[in-house]
C-alpha cells in the first residue's frame, strides 16, 4: 500500500494555494543566477574568486564539507536497516539514502568548480598518489557516491511512472528496457547488505582522512590535532542524523502520515541526541587539552587575532559546546517530549555545529596561520572575502540540492517493507 501524499499548502483566508510551483520557480531562477557565476568561473579560472596562495579554500569548501556531513545518515541507517535488519526503519533508511546521495553530489558539484582545473577532475582516478591524504579522499568519495547511486536507484524506481506508464505498454522496447532496469534494481536491492558495508568503510575512511589533512598541514595550530579524525566522523553522525530527523518528520508525518510511526521518529531523534553529547564532549576534552593542560604561545596568538577580526571563541563556546549540549539533551529525551516542533528546533543546533566546525577547520589555520620557519615561528593574519561569482556558484549547487529533494519529497513513494503504524497522539 502506497499512502497518499499530502501537498503543503499555504491557506489565505479561505484561498489555498499550492506553493510547490512558485517554489520550484524560484529554485530554477537561482539555478540560472548560478549557472551565470559557473560560465564565468570556467572561463576565466579561479582569479575571478578572492582564494589566493595563503587562503586557497574558502567558501566553496565549506560547502563542500557540510554537504558531505550532511550526508552522514546514509552510512548510519545503512548499518541499521541493511546489516541489524531493523526494518522499522527501512523508509527512513531510503530517506537517508537520498539525503546522502544528495550530499555528496553536491560536494562533487562544488568540487568541480574549485580546483581551478576542472576538466581534469578524472585525473585522480588515473593518476594515483597513494600517499596523499586528499587523493584517498577523493578516491573514497567517487566510490561512495558510486555506491549511493546504486542505492538510490531502486527508490527512485517505486514511483509508479516506471511500472504503469502507458508508454511502456505501447513501446515493447521501452517496456523491454525497463524490465531490464528493474531487473538490475531488484539486484540491487538484494546486494544492500554489501553495499551498506561497502558504504560504511568508505565513509568512515574519507571522513576520518578529512580530519587528518588538517592534522598534517604545516600551518598545524588550533583544530590541527590528532582527534581530528574522530571529531569528524562523529560531527557527520550528528549532524547528518539530525537532518534525516527533520526531513523524515516532514515527508512521514506531514506529507505521508501512517509511513513511518512516531516511536520510529523518537528514536531517529535519541539517536542524534546521543551522538551530538559524546561529539561535544569529546570536543571539550580536546579543548582542555589544547588550552588547559598545556599552553601553546602560537595557539594563543591565532585565537586572539582570530577574535579580533570575528566571534571566532564565541561559535566555538556557544556554537559547539553549549547550544549542542542542551540540543543533544532535548533530542535524547525525545519519548518525554513528544512535541515535533520541539525536537525539530532542537535538531538545527546539530545541523549548524557540524556547519560551523568545517567553517572553522578551514579558516582558523588559514585566516590566522603559523609561518614556515621553525625557529622563530610567527602568526600571520590573512584575508579572505568571497566575491560575487563564489556566491552565485554556492547559489547554483543550494538551490540543486533543494530541488531535487523537493522532487523527490512530492513525488517518490518512500514505501516501507514491514512498518505500516499509524501516527501518534504527538503533535507537531
Amino acid at each position: 500500500m502506497i499512502h497518499d501524499i499530502r501537498h503543503p499548502i499555504l491557506r489565505l483566508g479561505k484561498t489555498s494555494v499550492d506553493i510547490f510551483p512558485y517554489w520550484i520557480g524560484l529554485l530554477i531562477a537561482g539555478l540560472i543566477f548560478g549557472l551565470t557565476g559557473a560560465f564565468i568561473v570556467l572561463r576565466d579560472g579561479l582569479q575571478v574568486t578572492g582564494l589566493s596562495n595563503s587562503v586557497p579554500w574558502g567558501l566553496w569548501i565549506s560547502i563542500d564539507l557540510s554537504s558531505i556531513a550532511m550526508g552522514g545518515s546514509a552510512f548510519v541507517f545503512g548499518v541499521i536497516v541493511y546489516i541489524l535488519r531493523i526494518k522499522r526503519f527501512e523508509a527512513i533508511g531510503k530517506l537517508a539514502v537520498l539525503l546522502g546521495f544528495l550530499g555528496y553530489s553536491t560536494a562533487g558539484m562544488v568540487l568541480l568548480f574549485d580546483l581551478g582545473q576542472p576538466f581534469r577532475f578524472w585525473h585522480p582516478i588515473v593518476f594515483w598518489q597513494p600517499h596523499s591524504l586528499l587523493w584517498e579522499v577523493t578516491m573514497c568519495v567517487v566510490l561512495y557516491l558510486s555506491v549511493l547511486a546504486a542505492e538510490i536507484l531502486p527508490v527512485i524506481l517505486e514511483h509508479p511512472f516506471f511500472k504503469n506508464h502507458p508508454l511502456l505498454a505501447r513501446y515493447k522496447i521501452l517496456g523491454s528496457l525497463m524490465g531490464r532496469v528493474h531487473a538490475l534494481s531488484n539486484w540491487l536491492h538484494k546486494a544492500g547488505p554489501v553495499l551498506a558495508v561497502a558504504g560504511l568503510t568508505l565513509s568512515l575512511l574519507h571522513q576520518a582522512s578529512l580530519g587528518a589533512t588538517y592534522s598534517v598541514l604545516a600551518g598545524r595550530g588550533i583544530w590541527f590535532n590528532q582527534s581530528a579524525p574522530v571529531q569528524f566522523v562523529f560531527s557527520a553522525m550528528s549532524g547528518g542524523v539530525s537532518l534525516l530527523f527533520i526531513a523524515s518528520v516532514f515527508i512521514f508525518r506531514v506529507m505521508r502520515p501512517g509511513t513511518v510511526g512516531d516511536s520510529a521518529l523518537y528514536d531517529v531523534a535519541q539517536l542524534a541526541g546521543g551522538i551530538t553529547l559524546l561529539l561535544t564532549y569529546l570536543r571539550v576534552w580536546d579543548w582542555a587539552v589544547t588550552n588547559y593542560y598545556s599552553f601553546d604561545r602560537e595557539i594563543f596568538l591565532q585565537t586572539q587575532m582570530l577574535d579580533t577580526i570575528a566571534p571566532y571563541s564565541l561559535t566555538f563556546w556557544l556554537g559547539q559546546a553549549v547550544l549542542p549540549i542542551i540540543a543533544g539533551s532535548i533530542l535524547l529525551a525525545a519519548k518525554r517530549v513528544r512535541n515535533f516542533r520541539y525536537l525539530m528546533a532542537a535538531a538545527v543546533v546539530p545541523i549548524l555545529a557540524a556547519i560551523i566546525t568545517r567553517w572553522n577547520y578551514n579558516f582558523a589555520g588559514l585566516i590566522a596561520s603559523i609561518s614556515y620557519d621553525p625557529f622563530t615561528p610567527n602568526i600571520i593574519l590573512n584575508s579572505y572575502t568571497p566575491t560575487w561569482v563564489e556566491f552565485a556558484v554556492a547559489t547554483m549547487v543550494l538551490c540543486y540540492w533543494l530541488l531535487a529533494f523537493s522532487l523527490a519529497a512530492r513525488y517518490l513513494p518512500f514505501r516501507a517493507g514491514d512498518d505500516r503504524h499509524g501516527p501518534d497522539s504527538a503533535e507537531i
